[in-house]
């Protein structure tokens, strides 16, 4: 995500980047739109106490000595809440689990510029920068940039392919693309179990059979309406109306004729036992039997097992697999663990904090390109400098 303020640079070789010039702090702002509120049940005592808690948490961040007093650059932070749902089978009500939402900060890159012929200094406005998200409560697929699998596709369901685990960065655990602080020890994710994994796949194809199957019966109910004596004398009575108006009417109907004579015979070949028509819906039968096949074999215990994906198994009934018979390349199938949140705790309390967006400032950049005060190199800069201790003693209260 890109921070975007106004900049007017009209030539690039006008820039120059402040970089050793003190910038100010930009004032909090908070953001909850009613249908956030609302979807989340949310009172209007829980949201302020939830903005508070992003003040508290913003308030370390600002005592970074990275970002304590800005140099070479614009600081901001702004809270929001995020919205919920609907809830799918099994994820519970908005009203019942933790507020969710983001503290986001950017680093806006002091700039010098001519404009008119005059020198500007942008110091409140900025440009554009990358910013960094530090993710309040939420555990769903959405904050770890993770796939589902691919024959989910259009599925409401909670599941995602589990992210996979890298090297800790400044001592917080990475997971996928996000770094993960918190004290509870329970599981974020829990696994999915095959039976849950297949079943998507088994409505999906069973509605696409069935879909597939009503729409060819239409086309031959059509078809044979479309050839009935009645149907035939109504199509050539309005050729030979409109032939009426015209210099050469009866080349007209003529070539009407010949036209619908070819409509009927490649209809009738398509629309023909073994036309394309009917080989269309056979294969999504023989999809649906397939899975239907793989689904009954199940034992029991393998019904419950946790699963797996192997995205890159060659047969549809083998890419779904138990963790145990997954082998190399199946990667594990998880959903949030809604039993994680302690419900004890106020709504507000932060019971796990997920920085977000901070992969692409860990990639080094060309030597070629400087680094500029602001965006990454800020980013970077705070994620070491700040106060991890303090964040975990906000949790959980």
């Amino acid at each position: 995500m890109l921070a975007v303020g106004v900049l007017g640079v009209s030539m690039a070789a006008q820039l120059r980047y402040r970089e050793t010039e003190q910038g100010p702090w930009r004032p909090w702002s908070f953001t909850a739109i009613a249908s956030a509120r609302q979807s989340r049940g949310a009172t209007a005592a829980e949201v302020k106490a939830y903005e508070a808690t992003l003040q508290s948490l913003a308030a370390i961040v600002k005592r970074a000595p990275a970002v304590a007093t800005p140099i070479g650059f614009a600081a901001e932070l702004w809270g929001n809440l995020d919205g919920y749902g609907p809830p799918v089978e099994g994820q519970p009500a908005g009203k019942s689990v933790p507020l969710a939402g983001s503290l986001s900060f950017a680093a806006f890159p002091l700039v010098e510029f001519t404009r008119n012929g005059r020198l500007v200094n942008e110091d409140m406005k900025g440009g554009e920068t990358e910013t960094l998200g530090f993710s309040v409560n939420s555990i769903d697929a959405s904050m770890c940039s993770t796939l589902r699998p691919a024959e989910w596709s259009g599925a409401e369901v909670e599941g995602f392919l589990a992210p996979v685990m890298g090297a800790p960065v400044s001592g917080m655990a990475r997971v996928g693309d996000v770094l993960v602080v918190k004290n509870n020890p329970k599981a974020l994710w829990i696994p999915v179990t095959l039976a849950d994994a297949w079943q998507p796949v088994v409505t999906r194809l069973t509605e696409q059979f069935e879909h597939d199957r009503s729409v060819y019966e239409k086309q031959k109910a059509d078809f044979a309406q479309w050839q009935t004596p009645a149907k035939r004398a109504e199509r050539h009575a309005g050729w030979e109306e409109a032939a009426k108006s015209m210099p050469n009417g009866a080349a007209f109907v003529t070539n009407m004729e010949k036209s619908d004579a070819q409509i009927e015979s490649d209809t009738r070949a398509r629309l023909a036992p073994g036309g394309s028509e009917e080989r269309s819906v056979k294969t999504a039968e023989r999809a649906l039997q397939e899975v239907q096949a793989a689904v009954s074999a199940l034992s029991p215990a393998d019904r419950s097992a946790a699963s797996c994906y192997a995205s890159g198994a060659s047969a549809l009934a083998q890419k779904f697999r138990g963790v145990d018979q997954g082998g190399r390349g199946c990667q594990p199938i998880v959903k949030p663990n809604w039993g994680y949140f302690d419900p004890k705790l106020p709504r507000s309390a932060v019971q796990v904090l997920m920085v977000t967006r901070f992969e692409r400032c860990l990639n080094a950049r060309p030597s070629s390109e400087p680094e500029r005060r602001g965006g990454c190199v800020v980013n970077r800069q705070l994620i070491e400098s700040m106060d991890w201790a303090a964040v975990r003693a906000l949790m959980d209260r």
